[in-house]
């Protein structure tokens, strides 16, 4: 968790609400992947990439604040796409503080209330922010080339896939 550690301002964001899919025979195609809908569900929501994504735009107004323990406070505002506390898709940020959590498919970010899984139960190695048996969301942050990639991923009735991306530099 240390490596995450600091402040990180938001550098750059860019969704990618209600991604194209089709289904065949109980499976579901996204780009040039067929899979079963609940492996690509688990996958999506590690932060898989399926399909081109859309280029991050630069943008700013939002601070994370990670420490050694692994809270985190957010603040600012921001006009990104954005997927609130109870999973609701907002036109605009809405800053959350939390902890990090650490899972062998990555480290998240949780907000404060623990969320029991329900229709992700069987997906183990994500720890959703989210999950009202309607809408999961991960929030996955990675570091590389010296910024914080965060990956906000919902599925919506196992059918409707959505991500943000967003890096931040450090303050």
């Amino acid at each position: 968790m240390i490596e995450f550690a600091g402040r990180w301002e938001l550098a750059s964001a860019a969704a990618q609400e209600f991604v194209e899919t089709e289904y065949d025979d109980g499976d579901l195609v996204i780009g040039d992947h067929r899979v079963p809908l609940d492996e690509f569900n688990r996958r999506w929501l590690a932060g898989e990439v399926f399909t081109a994504e859309p280029p991050l735009a630069p943008l700013t107004g939002l601070t994370l604040t990670i420490a050694e323990d692994g809270t985190f406070t957010e603040t600012g505002a921001a006009d990104v796409a954005w997927f609130d506390d109870e999973g609701v898709l907002e036109p605009s940020a809405r800053p959350f503080d939390g902890t990090l959590a650490t899972s062998p498919a990555g480290v998240f970010l949780l907000g404060e209330e623990d969320v029991q899984a329900a229709v992700f139960a069987d997906a183990t190695d994500l720890r959703l922010r989210v999950d009202d048996g309607d809408t999961g969301i991960t929030d996955i942050v990675t570091i590389e080339d010296d910024e914080l990639r965060r990956v906000m991923s919902m599925i919506t009735d196992e059918l409707y896939p959505s991500r943000i991306r967003l890096t931040y530099r450090r303050a």
